[in-house]
Order: structure tokens, then sequence, then C-alpha cells
């Protein structure tokens, strides 16, 4: 009897064991490496969310560094989602790897986009930055997003396009980007649009450029309610009039300068409080920013827009830097001020600046390059 309980205790004792053996031993990991970018498939996406999933569970997760790079580690063997999303911009990919791998796939650049509207301005050409990032169609080469004309209000002729609107007819693919191009490309116009909350509500993001009509701020509220119930707005400068009904007296978020288009000076060595956006353009790019984090702002009218202050608990300001504006006697003042912001407003957000982009070629300059940050960063609101 002795003998029996002994061999059946040494039997359990072996069990447990053996289970606590099964339980610590360690398991081999594997990881999913790569590099996440622009549509263009060359700019690196700074902070973008990576993640690698199984049935609908994220199993690891982590952000692209400043060069877009990224690892997801902590993989066991067998087939992950990875979903790299940048605000409203995102891609997709069905990944495999096996025990004890660390799989390098290839860059992945962002091949879903937001539904973007620009409206043309006479001082502003956000559409060629945004053709520059990538958003245009590979083959025809015309833009992934809607061109609204904001100063001529005639008719096009017309095709239908994603949207379901109308774009003006093109003759035939473009070898390279041109104004033809970047013409506005659908048959209604900024008055159609701001009077339209339905039409407006079509958009996740719209740009407002520089130079546009300013005709139309009776549809204020429109915009108000656009950015409330989750629109993303970017505006630079004299569109700033269409930015006033949600702004108001400035208390809340940014106060405009009275009187209006008084800045002076059409360049400035800005300080960018942004430490990514130094970064990225550093290593990335090879821009040279001082010691202090100072870099060149030279894309300004020579009547611009001030802003006089902002509201810091709501709003966040990215450069400053002394300018020179006129105040209400004429007389001139040089101070530092703040020359670009983003504040949330509602479920929405909104982006304002002083400065913009007059580019209209290929390639990127400087201040395109801010821009070009600031669309995802946007895009994040």
């Amino acid at each position: 009897m002795i003998k029996k309980i002994t061999l059946v205790a040494l039997i359990f004792s072996f069990l447990l064991s053996c289970e606590k053996d099964h339980e610590t031993a360690p398991l081999a990991e594997s990881s999913i490496s790569g590099k996440f970018l622009a549509p263009n498939n060359a700019d690196p996406i700074v902070n973008g969310l990576i993640t690698a999933s199984r049935e609908g569970t994220i199993i690891s997760e982590t952000l692209s560094a400043t060069d877009g790079t990224f690892t997801l580690s902590n993989l066991t063997a067998g087939e992950y989602t990875i979903a790299l999303q940048k605000g409203l911009f995102s891609s997709e990919r069905t990944v495999a790897v096996t025990e004890d791998e660390n799989l390098d796939i290839p860059d992945i650049p962002i091949e879903s986009f937001p539904r973007i509207a620009v409206v043309t301005g006479n001082f502003d050409h956000i559409e060629s930055v945004l053709y520059d990032i990538g958003l245009v169609n590979p083959f025809t080469q015309e833009p992934l997003f809607d061109i609204i004309s904001g100063n001529y209000f005639g008719r096009s002729s017309e095709v239908v396009n994603h949207h379901g609107h109308h774009h003006a007819a093109s003759t035939g693919a473009f070898s390279s980007k041109t104004d033809d191009v970047l013409a506005p490309n659908v048959d209604f116009n900024f008055a159609d649009l701001i009077a339209d909350p339905v039409l407006l509500e079509e958009y996740d993001i719209i740009f407002l450029n520089c130079g546009l009509s300013e005709n139309f701020t009776q549809f204020n509220d429109n915009i108000t309610q656009y950015v409330s119930n989750g629109g993303i707005l970017y505006a630079t400068d004299w569109a700033f009039i269409y930015l006033e009904g949600i702004t108001g007296d400035g208390q809340q978020y940014i106060d405009f300068l009275d009187p209006e288009r008084s800045g002076r000076s059409t360049a400035t060595e800005a300080t960018i409080f942004d430490q990514n956006l130094i970064d990225w353009l550093q290593i990335n790019f090879g821009i040279s920013i001082s010691n202090n984090n100072t870099i060149l702002l030279d894309q300004f009218l020579s009547g611009w827009q001030v802003v006089d202050s902002a509201n810091d608990t709501s709003v966040i300001s990215w450069f400053n830097g002394p300018v020179t504006y006129a105040d209400i006697s004429g007389t001139e003042i040089t101070e530092n001020k703040d020359l670009a912001f983003t504040f949330l407003v509602g479920q929405g957000g909104v982006f304002y600046s002083s400065f913009h982009t007059e580019n209209h070629d290929d390639g990127f300059n400087t201040v395109d390059r801010l821009l070009e940050y600031l669309v995802f960063e946007l895009s994040t609101l």
C-alpha cells in the first residue's frame, strides 16, 4: 500500500514538473520591419500608427520613426494584418512570418486617402504640394482630390468623378504637373460649396487657398458647422475671413490683428516649436536648422494677415518669428508673432497660417516641406 501511494505521488510529481517546464519554455519570437511612406513612395511618415492584428485582435503596435521605419515585435509564427495609419491616411498589408523570423517587408506608401477638396486662390497653391506628395493617379497623372474654383465661377464640360459630381473633361493623360492638371476639375465652384452644408460634409478636409473670392462670408455658419461636425479646415492668410465664424473675438482660439492684412515683412527666421518636425526635415531632406531651431520662412504676401494672439490652452502654435506690421495708426512695429496654428473645434479641427506656398512647379522648397508635414499632422486632428 505504501509502495502504491509512493508510485502515484512520483507520477503526479513528474506530471507537474512537465507541465511547469511547458509553461515556462520561452516562445520563439518573430518580428516584422518596414518603412511607412507618403503616397509618392519617397517621403517618410513619422509617428504613423503601425499595428499587427490576428482575427481582429491587435498583437503588436508601434509608431514609425523619423525616417518612416518601424518594427513590430513579440510576434509568434502566423499570418498578420499590418495596418499603417497617419490620421485619415492609411495602408494595409497581409504578412506571414515563421517561427523566430525577423522579416523585412518592402516600403509601404499611403494608399487610402481622405476625401479632399482644394479651393483655388490667386496667391497660394496647396494643390501643388498635395500633388507632389503623391495624391495623383499614377496612370493618368490626374489629382486624387477635387479642385474647386475659388475665383472664376463658370461651368465646364463634364465627366462624373468618384464623388458623383462632375469633373471637367480632360484631353487625355498628363505627362507632368501642369496648370491644366491642377485646374478646377469639378462643375461646381466655391460659391456652391460654401452655401451647401450637404456638399461641405462630403469632404474630410477642405483647403482654402489665399486669394479666393471673399464674397461669401454670409455662409460662415456653414463652415463652423462643417468643422464642428468633424471636418478639417485648412486656411491660409487672406482666407482668414472664412474662419471668423469660428474664431469670433479670438478669446477661445486665435485673434486676428486689426488692421487687417497689415503684415509688412516678407520673410523671417522663425523658431520651430515641434522637435519631430525639426528631425524630419534634417534627417530625411538635409534641410539645415540652426542651433536655436530656426528656419527661413519666405512665403508671405507684402500685405499679410497677422495673428495678434493665440489661446495657449486650446491652440498649438507651430512657428514664431520676428515680423514687421502696421498698427491701427499706421506705425510700423517689429515683434515676435506666432505664424501657424492648429486647434480643435467640436469634433473637427482647423489649421491656419499667415504664410503659404506660392509654388506651382515640380519639386519642393523648404516651406513646401513644412506644409507637407502639416498636411499629414492636420489629418490627425
